[in-house]
């Protein structure tokens, strides 16, 4: 599965139901979520990651935020709430964009299609805060290992760059059950959206090759529970 495919699949599930690809609960396909409803978890969340990042003595300025693999706008909507001046969401899929750009009306937000793996539409050394969640874990592992790169080309020096990434699948009955299913099988099960993970030994040796700093790896629950997964909270070069 190239970028090309991974375009490809958000798109078509951009255009069939954007808010539960987003964010898939059995109770919300067909369209379940309300607009309040899925918003709302992205307000949320990014309390909670902000309320985390005070914890460290890490707490970003309220510049630019940058939202990585912002599908129908869910965490744009959040951080521009926190107070962040600017927050660019960035996506592959221009179904998904439509989507954001429908039901986010924040001043602050700017959506932006990112087509290639270089992330050219974002200045370098431009972002206070870097985030992502759900989505690194969709795409080839050497694919979403280069988008961790161009978050810390993207970044301010010292900026934070928080990133989620499954580690391997979980030691659960529902883990076990994924590693005995056939990879297509597994994927037209989730309606082409595949699942990879990293092991956390080698994110460490990731972020250390780009310069930055692993300030905490906690445990997570974001991949669903057939997955172990850590929320990465790293500080860019300074």
């Amino acid at each position: 599965m190239g970028i090309d495919e991974v375009s490809r699949t958000w798109t078509r599930l951009g255009a069939e139901d954007p808010m539960w690809a987003v964010l898939t609960d059995r109770e919300k396909a067909g369209g379940g979520w309300t607009t309040d409803d899925f918003l709302a978890t992205g307000a949320r969340e990014i309390e909670t990651l902000l309320a985390r990042l005070d914890a460290l003595g890490a707490t970003p300025p309220r510049g630019r935020a940058v939202d990585f693999g912002c599908g129908a706008g869910r965490l744009t909507h959040g951080l521009a709430l926190a107070g962040f001046a600017e927050v660019v969401g960035l996506d592959i899929s221009p179904t998904m964009l439509d989507k954001a750009r429908e039901i986010v009306t924040a001043p602050a937000a700017d959506f932006r299609l990112a087509e290639g793996p270089e992330l050219e539409v974002v200045e370098s050394a431009s972002a206070d805060l870097v985030y992502t969640c759900r989505v690194l874990q969709h795409m080839p592992t050497e694919l979403a290992h280069r988008y961790v790169r161009e978050f810390y080309r993207v970044a301010k020096p010292g900026g934070l760059v928080v990133f989620q990434l499954p580690t391997t699948p979980a030691a659960t009955p529902a883990g076990l059950a994924l590693r005995a299913l056939p990879a297509p099988l597994a994927r037209r099960l989730r309606r082409g959206m595949e699942m990879h993970g990293t092991a956390e030994a080698r994110v460490r040796e990731l972020v250390a090759s780009c310069g930055a700093t692993v300030l905490a790896a906690d445990h997570d629950t974001s991949a669903g529970p057939r997955w172990d997964s850590r929320l990465y909270v790293t500080r860019a070069a300074a």
